[in-house]
């Protein structure tokens, strides 16, 4: 595939803690990207005590939600001219991870078509066994896309 400026971008974030984002919710979970191409991300996340639940394991809307944000960064190294906006997130929870554990999504697209596009993401825990597995569907809004190459240019 080839790349572009969201994706030359974003290659000089790799092995870097996110500490900006369009996106606030990618702040919160702590990642840091591993990974990325165009249609593709691989994004580490600590398991932090907020994240869980009383038993001490990632509570399963948190990992849900690290699911959908490196499916939108996935999805952004697409450089779309529209948003889409999630319509299902299914997920199958086959493990949990450990407060202090760090675990890493992996999501790459199926299909990009005009008004849906069609994502897959799977997380594994340090041993590399998969933890969860999710597809997505994402439909086309009409709000204007923005580049992460636009984003950079907003950090001061």
């Amino acid at each position: 595939m080839n790349t572009n400026s969201t994706v030359e971008y974003l290659k000089n974030q790799i092995d870097k803690p996110f500490t900006h984002s369009i996106s606030p919710s990618t702040l919160l979970l702590g990642g840091t990207l591993r990974h990325i191409g165009v249609g593709e991300a691989w994004v580490d996340y600590p398991i932090k005590h907020d994240l869980t639940n009383p038993i001490g394991m990632i509570q399963g809307g948190f990992l849900a939600a690290l699911i959908d944000d490196t499916i939108g960064i996935a999805f952004f190294s697409m450089e779309p001219k529209l948003m889409f906006t999630t319509t299902n997130l299914n997920v199958n929870y086959l493990f949990g991870a450990r407060k202090g554990e760090v675990v890493r999504a992996k999501a790459n697209v199926i299909r990009m078509g005009k008004k849906i596009a069609n994502f897959e993401c799977k997380v594994f825990n340090s041993k590399g066994e998969v933890i969860a597995s999710s597809t997505t569907n994402l439909v086309v809004t009409t709000v204007k896309a923005m580049l992460f190459s636009d984003f950079q240019s907003q950090i001061k």
